[in-house]
């Protein structure tokens, strides 16, 4: 497992991790390769892995048959696997928006558009420099080069798309079909029995507190809710301080920030909610956070893009709202607070469609086939929006 620093981080760096403690337990020998982001707990991180080391170390590739790699954003950092058969897998938009987040600058309107003269025509060519030696706070990013480094990456390893969604994306930008596989990264269900949901009317978001998870939203949305309706937000990042001073001045006294929370913690949280809500301003990748509230009967309000309508269904336990409306949200939370039995659908939902055990053996066989041969022409079983796409 290759991924982008040692420890836990955001939703790649758990799905790496969940993945490998769950191989390790059916007999694989796991290493770890780590680049040079720090992450959260690295010592639990390193748990269930035989090895771990630098990406960059000289050996890295020392005693292994296949590697899988997360969320690389150029070929050239895979060097010392040389020779090794490869997977990649594709977790955000880094590989297809100059911007990474694919919503526009000015407007925050979703971007759907496949990097090229759009992205020069719209401003997303300018992108923040958080670098700390940087010498303007702003640099530019090519789309013509994103998709030179994609197409690279494409020809280095199997592409694994964590959505239909993400998968489509790749499709766009020129990847070749039988290039592109899609995987969904289902957490594991942690077997704590279910908690009844509380009558309380709280809501819960989850992530890192970064613009484009919407958290702004879900604070706006108490403005349309009764004065009892409360929200709890969970994760830390760069946005905390004007989220809390957002809360302050539109929803005193109704918004806790919890900063973050370790991930075996999660469950007293989700059952401390009557309701979920995800309601990111980009199209969201995939969003495990919800299908972890729906394993625990927590009924989830979803923006209807990306790949969050890929686990939520209307009426399964869930509401999708128009991305980025904050009043259309408040609505289906509301509905959603005073249905007694959505918890119930959702995790009657949940169980049928996402098991961990089941994501883990599609990833089993699929490193498998990338172990066992130099080029994989398996047949499309997934379609969509009319373009083919290779799934497991």
């Amino acid at each position: 497992m290759v991924v982008p620093g040692l420890g836990f981080h955001g939703g790649v760096e758990r799905h790496a991790h969940d993945l490998s403690r769950a191989l390790a337990a059916r007999g694989h020998r796991i290493t770890l390769l780590h680049g040079p982001t720090a992450g959260r707990d690295p010592e639990a991180y390193a748990l269930p892995f035989a090895r771990v080391a630098p990406l960059s170390s000289r050996d890295a590739g020392r005693g292994l048959d296949v590697v899988y790699v997360h969320a690389p954003a150029d070929v050239a950092e895979l060097a010392t696997l040389e020779g090794l058969p490869v997977a990649i897998a594709a977790h955000d938009h880094d590989l297809t928006c100059a911007r990474s987040h694919r919503y526009l600058p000015v407007s925050g309107e979703p971007c759907h558009r496949a990097p090229g003269m759009a992205c020069v025509l719209h401003g997303c060519v300018v992108v923040r420099d958080r670098a700390p030696d940087a010498p303007l706070p702003i640099t530019l990013r090519s789309p013509f080069a994103l998709r030179r480094r994609l197409q690279a990456l494409a020809r280095r390893g199997l592409l694994v798309a964590c959505s239909r969604y993400v998968a489509v994306r790749l499709l766009d930008a020129g990847v070749a079909p039988q290039r592109v596989r899609t995987h969904h990264p289902v957490p594991p269900d942690d077997g704590a029995p279910p908690r009844p949901r509380p009558r309380a009317p709280r809501l819960l978001a989850v992530g890192q507190l970064l613009r484009g998870k919407g958290f702004d939203l879900a604070i706006d949305a108490l403005q349309h809710l009764p004065a009892a309706v409360t929200l709890t937000l969970v994760g830390d990042g760069p946005s905390r301080a004007a989220l809390q001073a957002r809360a302050d001045r539109l929803a005193p006294g109704r918004v806790r920030l919890l900063g973050y929370v370790p991930p075996h913690a999660l469950t007293a949280v989700y059952d401390e909610a009557r309701v979920v809500v995800v309601p990111s301003r980009w199209p969201e990748p995939f969003g495990m956070i919800g299908v972890e509230a729906m394993r625990r009967g927590r009924p989830v309000v979803g923006a209807a893009h990306g790949g969050i309508p890929e686990w939520l269904e209307e009426g399964a336990g869930g509401r999708l709202f128009a991305p980025g409306d904050a009043a259309a949200l408040a609505a289906a939370a509301q509905a959603l607070l005073g249905d007694d039995d959505a918890g119930e659908r959702a995790r009657a939902f949940v169980a049928r469609r996402f098991s961990h055990e089941a994501a883990v053996t599609e990833v089993e066989t699929l490193l498998g086939e990338v172990a066992g041969a130099s080029r994989i022409e398996t047949p499309s079983r997934i379609g969509t929006a009319g373009r083919r796409v290779v799934a497991i």
